[in-house]
């Protein structure tokens, strides 16, 4: 188990001779673990995945779990085992509050679900084609177990997108528009219901080169009452992926990360024929085979042996790979601390003393500099900037 207090910056200071990708990666990767998956979760995650069930390792693990302590979000995942292994007797104390997590969380699906279809079906009636994905898609294949979801996504065709957004506000909702989304809201209201896409981000700039395929192997279904496009097992495995990646470096959605390690599994066992060549063209096309390698490791490094690594680590990629984790390094935790300390100098401030003014020139010019694009997304700079800072050797 890693140490909650890991840092990744420092560990770097000590070991800046170990030059090769594995010792950064594992450097990365343990330092992202000791952040999103606490101990105990780890604890439950192994639990679940064993190869082995038994009752005394569900008893042995009871006896320093308390569900009170958890709290609801970490211990739906224990529900979803007692659903899993009916077999196995859990305490009066913890059968009924596992059982009313799933009721509750099941009567907020219902109530996305309500947004989902009001929604869609007026879609339908406009000729709107679209396509389900992330956890409203894994809710319907596998709807005996309730999900922690903030919203419901659904892609649409290009074409169709600014079509989309006006329907949904003539229906009443608030709408915020970006680039490749459309978030929606009640009238009045923060909560999010829906994000209608008309295209994935995945920061790697080639999104929209496997779309057309993506539309292409998906399967028309009823979902919750309105016919929808599904995408394949393996195209829902690959956004799965990627998407965990991009919550990992922009520090987003860490309670849904362990429930990632669940949709994973059940995306693969569920499909004999599971074709992994799917997701490797994915990657290709898209330009995130680092991301899906990268994610691949983090998983295992949680639950040892979940995937199979399939992207093949050669010469060429280790290049490639090399330069994805310096990006990864400057980006997620040195350009962020520096972020973190910039945030916390006010303006107001500035006089309050010489030693305050002094470090506010020193670094609010500094990482306004490193933060510029040309330098973030290079990863020659990138390399200089952190072997200034005593990082690499």
């Amino acid at each position: 188990m890693i140490e909650d207090n890991y840092n990744v910056l420092q560990i770097l200071k000590n070991n800046k001779n170990a030059a090769s990708v594995e010792e950064l990666t594992s450097i990365i990767l343990d330092g992202l673990k000791s952040e999103v998956i606490s101990k105990s979760e780890e604890t439950l995650l192994n639990l679940i995945f064993s190869e082995t069930t038994s009752q005394e390792n569900l008893d042995n693990f009871l006896k320093q779990w308390d569900i009170e302590v958890v709290g609801g979000h970490k211990a739906l995942l224990l529900s979803y085992f007692m659903k899993m292994h009916p077999e196995l007797k859990f305490s009066d104390y913890v059968a009924p509050r596992l059982k009313g997590l799933l009721q509750f969380f099941r009567f907020k699906n219902m109530k996305l679900i309500s947004h989902y279809t009001k929604i869609c079906n007026e879609l339908k009636k406009s000729d709107i084609e679209f396509l389900i994905f992330k956890g409203g898609c894994i809710k319907h294949l596998r709807p005996e177990y309730p999900r922690i979801m903030g919203d419901i996504d659904i892609l649409v065709h290009e074409k169709d997108y600014i079509k989309a957004g006006k329907i949904v506000e003539q229906l009443g909702y608030d709408t915020a528009w970006d680039i490749h989304s459309i978030d929606i809201h009640p009238k009045d209201s923060e909560e999010g219901i829906m994000d209608i896409h008309k295209y994935i981000i995945m920061q790697s700039d080639k999104e929209k080169a496997f779309i057309p395929d993506l539309f292409k192997r998906a399967t028309k279904q009823n979902v919750f009452g309105i016919p929808a496009l599904v995408p394949c097992n393996e195209d829902l495995l690959f956004i799965t992926l990627v998407n965990l990646v991009r919550n990992l470096r922009n520090k987003t959605s860490y309670s849904g990360i362990p429930y990632t390690l669940f949709d994973c599994k059940f995306l693969i066992d569920s499909k004999p024929d599971f074709d992994w060549n799917i997701v490797i063209q994915n990657s290709k096309k898209t330009k995130t085979e680092n991301h899906v390698y990268f994610a691949i490791q983090f998983i295992n490094g949680i639950v040892p042996n979940l995937l199979p690594e399939k992207i093949k680590y050669d010469t060429f990629f280790e290049k490639e790979f090399e330069k994805y984790c310096i990006l990864l390094t400057y980006q997620r935790f040195y350009l962020w601390e520096m972020k973190q300390k910039s945030h916390q100098m006010k303006i107001k401030d500035i006089f309050s003393s010489f030693e305050f003014f002094r470090e506010y020139l020193k670094l609010k010019p500094k990482y306004f500099i490193l933060k510029l694009g040309i330098i973030r997304k290079n990863p020659v700079f990138a390399k200089i900037i952190l072997r200034r800072a005593g990082l690499f050797a």
